[in-house]
């Protein structure tokens, strides 16, 4: 029983070796992730900031009517 025990000890260092590899890998993958996932939604903001700036008019008009809809689809579902 007790030649067991070494060999035991040294798997669960071995397991927590790979662990601990495996953890390393997942925090880097989840930090480029999320870097890309930032600068994406970085881009696409300057891009729906850009479009709204050359009409203003147009997309205030879009959610006036947008709200007026869910209003009416609300106000409807209460009577």
């Amino acid at each position: 029983m007790q030649e067991t025990e070494p060999i035991e000890q040294e798997e669960i260092k071995e397991i927590k070796n790979v662990l601990s590899d495996l953890t390393a890998k997942f925090e880097n993958k989840f930090d480029e992730l999320s870097k890309s996932i930032a600068k994406k939604v970085g881009e696409q903001k300057e891009h729906a900031e850009g479009k709204i700036s050359e009409n203003p008019l147009a997309y205030m008009a879009g959610a006036f009517v947008g709200g007026v809809i869910v209003g009416y689809v609300i106000g409807r579902g209460k009577g």
